[in-house]
């Protein structure tokens, strides 16, 4: 079988292509042969610019990039070198009929995961449905990143979805939305990154040097009261408090910024930090499969994200003031465990050959 994958794999961004790395891996370990599909429509290559000279960036933009440049320049080598090496979709293309020219090469498509159906991102297109292809289509833990269905998205669901011969999400609300919708069966299913177990991750993680003792403080949106919970555990427990940004936009007081870090110091980072400190929902995933001491507040802009991720891992967030701390190495993984083959099973189920006649 020869497979697509369509996701964010151009993102500076440690959780997009770490989960389109896992499902690369994970159908390449089935015995398909996988390609990700090098598509780079324009809104993105403005988004994750980093030169002050790059096309469609708003003059006060330009200002901020041209300070920060020295240093993105660095960290951006190892997005990079990553995109490169471990995803192969260094030749790219960016236009949506390229783009279908390109999918219809393959047997079918697997669109996601990511939020590739938020249109907040991708605006009111139709790639990231692979609306133009002809090739069968599966979703795999696709994201709305929404709460509610806006229009948009309404219009490209009931014009597109109809022609998925599988469709999964991540998140059990928007399946539901989904479902509503459409009048057609939606199976909630997990992040790539579930896919790959422990000791794959841990072969690809990458060593920094640091203090061996300290919390990782990870922040997609700025949290005081987080903040605040990190500095305080790390006081209590004589820990340095090491923190990194993908765009370097964060610097906070008793924190330590390492710039250059890309996806395979992110892992390791998780990996070996006492304790975890983030409402990022990557973040989240990685401290779950690594059982970590956990400090989260979700994200504010979409919560559902990490809610719905821990409550499947048997994990009930705490109210009213108390420090969000959770020691995942403390709570029965096998709600977890179930969740995992069962998204195995869905994935493998809607790519056997006989399904895609």
């Amino acid at each position: 079988m020869n497979a697509a994958i369509l996701t964010f794999q151009f993102a500076h961004n440690y959780g997009a292509l770490l989960q389109a790395y896992a499902l690369s891996r994970y159908l390449k370990g089935r015995n398909i042969h996988v390609e990700i599909a090098p598509y780079n429509p324009e809104w993105a290559q403005a988004e994750y610019a980093i030169s002050p000279l790059a096309k469609g960036i708003p003059p006060r933009r330009r200002i901020r990039l041209a300070l920060q440049y020295p240093r993105r320049k660095k960290q951006s080598q190892f997005f990079e070198q990553f995109i490169a090496e471990e995803l192969n979709a260094g030749d790219t293309f960016a236009t949506e009929q390229e783009l279908y020219q390109w999918l219809d090469r393959h047997d079918c498509v697997v669109c996601g995961s990511d939020q590739i159906w938020n249109n907040r991102i991708t605006g009111d297109s139709a790639a990231y449905y692979a609306a133009g292809s002809r090739v069968k289509k599966v979703s795999y833990a696709a994201s709305l990143g929404t709460a509610q269905l806006s229009a948009a998205q309404k219009k490209n669901m009931e014009a597109y979805l109809p022609q998925f011969s599988a469709l999964s999400v991540r998140e059990p609300g928007s399946a539901e939305k989904v479902e509503q919708l459409l009048h057609k069966p939606v199976q909630v299913v997990l992040d790539p990154v579930f896919l790959l177990e422990k000791e794959e991750w841990m072969k690809l993680a990458r060593p920094v040097d640091v203090d061996p003792n300290f919390l990782f403080l990870y922040f997609l949106q700025e949290d005081e009261v987080l903040l605040h919970w990190a500095q305080t555990y790390a006081k209590e427990h004589g820990l340095k408090i090491y923190e990194v940004h993908p765009t370097m936009a964060a610097r906070h007081a008793g924190c330590k910024r390492l710039d250059e870090v890309g996806p395979k110091e992110f892992v390791w980072l998780i990996q070996n930090a006492a304790c975890v400190c983030t409402n990022s929902f990557h973040a989240t995933a990685f401290s779950t499969i690594y059982k970590k001491k956990l400090l989260h507040i979700p994200n504010s802009k979409s919560p559902e994200r990490t809610i719905s991720l821990l409550q499947r891992a048997g994990i009930t967030l705490e109210q009213g003031g108390k420090m969000p701390l959770y020691d995942l190495a403390l709570y029965d993984g096998s709600s977890l465990e179930y969740e995992i083959e069962k998204s195995k099973a869905f994935l493998d189920a809607a790519l056997r050959e006989d399904t895609l006649r």
